[in-house]
């Protein structure tokens, strides 16, 4: 995620996006989920910059997305 969402419209299309990577790829792939914790991570610089961008559910969402990620990183690998 290149640049660092500030307003709720783009902070709302890039926890989307989030969500439709990993429900395309595979949460226990290391490398989606390098990715996806890397966009975790600017969407967290961004609440702290802004966080009336950041409306209930989409604290939610971010909050089910890191759960989703940090389960599948406790998989054993095959």
């Amino acid at each position: 995620m290149g640049k660092i969402p500030t307003d709720k419209k783009s902070v709302e299309a890039a926890v989307a996006a989030l969500q439709e990577k990993l429900a395309d790829g595979d949460p226990s792939d290391a490398e989606l989920r390098k990715s996806c914790d890397a966009a975790l991570a600017g969407l967290r610089a961004s609440y702290r910059a802004n966080p009336a961008a950041f409306s209930k559910e989409t604290i939610e969402a971010l909050q089910e997305l890191k759960a989703l990620l940090a389960d599948a990183g406790q998989l054993p690998e095959p």
